[in-house]
């Protein structure tokens, strides 16, 4: 086992995990400061307005998400090897791969100021239910 020591903004968390799983706390780590100053640097920016923000919230919400679940993963799989059993270890390294991408497009996506196009085709397909009172498509079995 080796001590990883995180930092984070609640201060210093020391963490015993399975060796195998040293890269995936780093990941981790890694990505909580990058969402913690993302989603500081959003605040500051809309400010009581980031509650209109639909597109930054989803993003956020998205990334918080994927933090929690890497480190249910990294906690599953530690408890498994302990116990004896290390065949979760290769699983949680995949997914903790695999959020970690996740979470750095998220991030980068959050810190660029234009919408995507898939995020205005969103937005503009809630404007144009608001502005009818409702679901735009109608049934084709009706």
């Amino acid at each position: 086992k080796a001590v990883v020591s995180t930092q984070s903004t609640g201060g210093a968390l020391k963490t015993k995990v399975h060796d195998d799983l040293n890269g995936s706390v780093l990941k981790l780590q890694g990505d909580i400061t990058k969402f913690h100053v993302a989603t500081a640097q959003q605040v500051m920016k809309h400010k009581k307005g980031i509650i209109e923000q639909q597109v930054v919230l989803n993003r956020i919400a998205d990334s918080a998400i994927l933090l929690q679940s890497m480190a249910a993963v990294i906690s599953r799989a530690n408890l498994a090897a302990e116990k004896g059993d290390v065949s979760e270890l290769a699983l949680a390294n995949a997914w903790c791969g695999e959020s970690h991408q996740r979470i750095t497009q998220l991030v980068a996506d959050l810190q660029n100021p234009k919408l995507t196009k898939v995020d205005q085709a969103t937005l503009d397909v809630g404007k144009m239910s608001l502005d009818s009172n409702g679901y735009l498509a109608k049934s084709p079995v009706s």
